[in-house]
């Protein structure tokens, strides 16, 4: 039995090694969407047991939820922010009053926001800790709970750009006129966009003060997110102002859904990176492509030498010379 060549054995290996660059390559590209549906798979979840619990509820348990959630409220003349809200550590939450007020679950989902002009629907948690702003949407601490009312001033926030979930990144698509919603309880309040913070430093504490402060019989809620995303040295504020909710966001076109997945730019960079790996191994293939010029014969073959065989002569008899 014939041993395999060299060569044989180097093409082989050398075809495993594209294989394995072709499956890294592949993997790294599709984690931002594969990790991003993921995670709006597990926030569906999340919200589809948040309504489950809620449809189970009967008027008196939502009576004394919202008179819990406004007593709260009641308590906060004006909305204070600790430091960075990025950098909350939220782990003695569970000791506080705050945590067993709008909690009916009990996980600290307190309801959750969907904002249809860039398709994000996300359960609002309470507070701002890191596992928290991985997954979701957090209540600042120290402002009013998003419950509307006269004097409140909500503030939620979320990061932008994760390669493991969208969450706020097309935030910054939002412009004055359109509308979020915040289903919490048995109510959806609504919300439209009147003012835009694009770029507040960060350390800028007065500003942010001002951006989030209550003002007397105003009902503001506001998305805080950082931008721009990867250098995140400055803040992203857009504020809404409540409106009457008639029912409108079920109305959302399937159209202007599918326009939206299309924006999605994370399938977009997954079909233009393999592309461009595919691209990259056929060259590499083409380059790296022994060729069969050494003499080498095929399996089972003679070896080539290059010289071509002699014809044989033909005997032809003489026309005189015939047998009897």
């Amino acid at each position: 039995m014939r041993k395999p060549s060299k060569t044989s054995w180097k093409r082989k290996l050398l075809n495993v090694l594209l294989a394995l660059m072709f499956l890294a390559g592949f993997l790294i590209l599709a984690y931002p969407t594969i990790s991003d549906q993921w995670n709006t798979y597990r926030q569906s979840r999340l919200i589809s047991s948040y309504e489950d619990v809620i449809s189970e509820m009967e008027p008196e348990d939502f009576t004394a939820e919202w008179e819990k959630a406004r007593n709260f409220n009641s308590t906060l003349t004006e909305n204070s922010i600790y430091g960075d809200v990025f950098g909350e550590d939220d782990a003695a939450l569970e000791d506080t009053e705050y945590w067993k007020v709008l909690n009916v679950a009990g996980d600290g989902v307190m309801g959750y926001l969907s904002i249809p002009k860039i398709n994000v629907k996300l359960s609002i948690y309470h507070g701002t800790g890191d596992d928290v702003l991985q997954t979701g949407v957090g209540h600042l601490n120290g402002t009013k709970l998003p419950i509307g009312g006269e004097s409140t001033h909500s503030v939620l926030a979320a990061h932008r750009g994760l390669p493991s979930a969208r969450l706020f990144t097309d935030i910054d698509q939002l412009e004055k006129g359109d509308m979020f919603y915040i289903h919490v309880l048995d109510e959806v309040l609504a919300y439209q966009v009147d003012e835009i913070h694009d770029m507040v430093d960060k350390d800028d504490m007065a500003a942010l003060e001002d951006a989030m402060k209550i003002e007397e019989g105003e009902d503001y809620v506001t998305l805080f997110t950082c931008t721009p995303y990867g250098v995140n040295s400055h803040r992203l504020l857009v504020r809404g102002t409540r409106v009457p909710y008639n029912g409108e966001e079920e109305e959302t076109s399937v159209g202007e859904s599918m326009v939206q997945a299309v924006r999605n730019y994370y399938m977009l960079y997954l079909i233009l990176g393999l592309a461009v790996t595919l691209l990259v191994i056929l060259v590499l293939r083409a380059v790296m492509k022994p060729k069969d010029n050494d003499g080498t014969p095929p399996e089972g073959g003679a070896p080539d030498t290059g010289k071509k065989h002699p014809k044989r002569r033909r005997h032809r008899r003489h026309p005189g010379n015939k047998s009897s």
